[in-house]
């Protein structure tokens, strides 16, 4: 045992930590889709910003209250919408404007809808990409995740811009197969 009271031993410490670990992960992914989301309540970009600090800050004060086996993108926007609503009210009564709140609910819920089937194809997707031989997954991640242009590819594999852009083709409509038979797979 430690003499040092500032460091806890406790079995519990790790797995609080490990959460925390996964909750920063969760919410820096679930950026560009909250922004997303936000935008679709409110439209000027100076507002879209500060909803989404204040999204954010609510977000790390409840993160005690996520609970991690559901999915993290329909409980955060939960929150976001909230957050809106306060903002547009404030916004509204200071430009004296009605916010018709039934009308943010349902553009809210379809938003929701979208970003979770989102989130579901990107899932279905890196499912996909761990399926595909080595090969193609190189191929695929020199071409769209480093950015390395067919041509450059064709040169460093030997092959022609024509061949390795068929091959790019196929690869991606086997994804697209593949996607499409987990998305239909799922509840």
């Amino acid at each position: 045992m430690s003499d040092d009271p500032s460091k806890s031993e406790s079995p519990h410490a790790g797995r609080a930590e490990d959460r925390s670990d996964a909750f920063v992960m969760h919410l820096t992914q679930s950026q560009l889709p909250l922004r997303s989301f936000i935008h679709t309540l409110a439209r000027r970009s100076g507002d879209v910003d500060d909803v989404l600090q204040e999204t954010n800050k609510v977000l790390w004060e409840k993160r005690h209250e996520y609970d991690p086996s559901r999915p993290f993108m329909p409980w955060a926007c939960r929150f976001a919408y909230f957050q809106t609503m306060a903002h547009l009210k404030r916004a509204s009564r200071a430009d004296h404007l009605d916010l018709d709140e039934n009308l943010c609910r349902m553009i809210a819920a379809e938003a929701t809808h979208h970003v979770e089937q989102i989130e579901a194809r990107a899932a279905a997707l890196r499912e996909c990409l761990h399926k595909l031989p080595a090969a193609n997954r190189k191929l695929i991640d020199q071409r769209y995740a480093m950015g390395i242009s067919v041509r450059k590819i064709a040169d460093e594999i030997g092959q022609s811009a024509d061949a390795v852009s068929m091959r790019l083709y196929r690869v991606r409509k086997a994804l697209a197969q593949c996607i499409h038979k987990v998305m239909v797979q799922e509840p």
